[in-house]
């Protein structure tokens, strides 16, 4: 899903047709395709104006971190500021105005005032968990390069197109998408079934916004076996 998506598509492209210099052989000697079915999850055919604005922001946030120092930061002083605060961004694009009242609402961790810095809102204090927690697991540079590899993302580039690049590719594609995703919207998994001339559309039903192809584990799981199993 989502940045895994995008290599799935990739590899498809690159190795889903008899055509492919990664072809091989089948059990009868016969041309096959080296990549025989595709599942991308919670991803479109290319990295739109609105994601790259989203990467964006983000990185704009590790920048504006003094320890940034015009990209020359110390890794033993690193911008971890600036990192938290691109992680809950992040978080937010991650789900929905639904799953963020669903799940917070108003409520306050004690009762202090709801209004001024410091207001104790339980949505703000989950957010500086998650960019607290981030830190351990990330580095400012690896982050602002793997979003800008995302942003390169689109399988048309160089290869005449979106329509072009995957009229040939007609190994069996699932493509799954959440029907609240505001970060990779459905439309663009409905535009993939569309390009795919052996594609197939599964709609993940949840309030969880793009995490929830993380979150509905079992829709997810239900989705992949019956095509596995149609499919072996």
């Amino acid at each position: 899903g989502s940045f895994g998506g995008m290599q799935a598509l990739e590899y498809a492209v690159q190795a889903g047709s008899i055509k492919s210099p990664f072809a091989v052989d089948d059990a009868d000697g016969r041309a096959a395709p080296l990549v025989r079915s595709v599942m991308p999850i919670a991803c479109g055919a290319k990295h739109t104006a609105w994601q790259i604005a989203i990467s964006e922001v983000q990185r704009q946030a590790i920048y504006a971190d003094p320890k940034w120092n015009d990209g020359k930061p110390s890794m033993d002083d690193p911008p971890l500021a600036g990192l938290s605060v691109a992680r809950q961004i992040g978080m937010v694009s991650y789900r929905t105005p639904q799953g963020y009242d669903s799940k917070f609402g108003r409520k306050m961790r004690d009762d202090t005032a709801p209004y001024g810095a410091k207001a104790t809102w339980q949505v703000k204090s989950y957010l500086e968990y998650q960019g607290f927690k981030f830190l351990s697991r990330f580095d400012p540079i690896t982050y602002v390069k793997l979003t800008e590899q995302m942003d390169t993302h689109d399988i048309g580039r160089g290869r005449g197109g979106l329509k072009c690049a995957l009229s040939s590719i007609h190994i069996p594609a699932m493509v799954l998408g959440i029907d609240s995703d505001v970060l990779y919207p459905l439309y663009e998994q409905e535009e993939l079934v569309e390009l795919f001339p052996n594609g197939e559309l599964n709609v993940i039903k949840s309030d969880a916004g793009h995490d929830g192809f993380l979150l509905e584990q079992d829709q997810v799981a239900a989705y992949i076996v019956d095509f596995l199993n149609a499919h072996d």
